[in-house]
């Protein structure tokens, strides 16, 4: 199996993780501050991975890429917009999109091989257009689509209720073995645990 290293970063508390692997170390969205960490625990980086847009999820993105310019970037790519503009105008740092491999969803999933590991991503839009779960060794990193007793939210600029809709429905459906569901707030849960709670924020959803 492997390790898995969180910690909160930022006013919204994003988690940052650091997935240790025998092959080496893959980072899933670096928030605010995130870098120095990041690289404390990532000695062997095999990749940064996306799961979507918003400026808590990839602040330190930019600075990571700096130190590491031979590692990786992959990000949804419908959200690649947010990582190279300061869309929201909050003097983000920014990536060229040179550095980024762009993942490119059409709500299903794609997978890849990076230094011997499989990542699956799920793109569950709604929330942002790119937004999506990341899958390695049987375990999901759900970005800010589903967390614990809740989901994202479908009110921000670039989200849409409709494909929320849609991607709950999908993700209801699921029909595989239970597994663990780490968060971009909060603490980890399951997909079995998560699943029977779905209808009723289908229900909750007038797009």
């Amino acid at each position: 199996m492997f390790k898995i290293k969180v910690q909160a970063f930022g006013t919204a508390q994003t988690n940052c993780y650091v997935l240790q692997l025998k092959q080496g170390d893959l980072v899933i969205d670096p928030g605010v501050g995130a870098c120095s960490w990041v690289r404390e625990h990532a000695k062997n980086p095999l990749a940064i991975l996306i799961t979507h847009g918003h400026y808590d999820h990839i602040w330190d993105v930019a600075a990571l890429k700096q130190a590491w310019a031979s590692v990786p970037l992959y990000a949804p790519k419908e959200d690649m917009f947010m990582l190279t503009t300061d869309c929201f105008n909050l003097g983000q740092p920014t990536c060229k999109e040179a550095d980024i491999h762009p993942i490119e969803g059409c709500k299903g999933n794609y997978s890849f091989e990076v230094g011997g590991v499989e990542i699956v991503y799920w793109h569950f839009p709604g929330h942002t257009p790119g937004c999506s779960v990341v899958e390695v060794n049987g375990v999901f990193f759900s970005g800010d689509f589903i967390f614990y007793r809740s989901i994202g939210r479908y009110d921000f600029p670039y989200s849409n209720p409709q494909d929320m809709k849609d991607s709950l429905q999908r993700f209801y459906a699921l029909d595989r073995a239970d597994c663990a569901i780490y968060p971009g707030h909060g603490h980890a849960t399951s997909l079995k645990a998560e699943q029977p709670h779905i209808p009723a924020w289908i229900a909750h959803i007038n797009p």
